[in-house]
């Protein structure tokens, strides 16, 4: 189970993913050969959108765009980043105040709020 924790203004969630999928999903992207950068960012712009919404808002495309989100931040993290960059385990992503950077840290250690 992989977790992505997330925290933009009052807006917080917790993401949960089976290791299979997130594996079928991570396979899926890079067999596209993306541009890790643009996805990075892409993924990023991603979470700031849902976070801003109510669950209702949400329709099945934002849910998907969602799950791809974490799960490749969640591996560019653990398996892309360089060696400095590294994280090994579930990530939490937290939004600077101002919208212009995320702080990302990792989960171990990290008492939930």
């Amino acid at each position: 189970m992989i977790t992505v924790y997330y925290k933009s203004g009052s807006a917080q969630w917790k993401y949960e993913l089976d290791d299979a999928e997130h594996d079928h999903i991570i396979k899926n992207v890079l067999d596209d050969n993306p541009d890790i950068a643009e996805m990075f960012e892409d993924s990023l712009e991603i979470l700031r959108d849902v976070s801003a919404m109510s669950e209702d808002e949400m329709d099945e495309d934002d849910e998907i765009d969602q799950t791809i989100a974490v799960s490749f931040l969640w591996h560019y993290f653990n398996s892309l980043a360089e060696d400095g960059d590294r994280i090994e385990g579930d990530i939490v992503l937290i939004e600077d105040e101002d919208g212009t950077g995320v702080t990302v840290l990792p989960a171990q250690g990290i008492d939930e709020e």
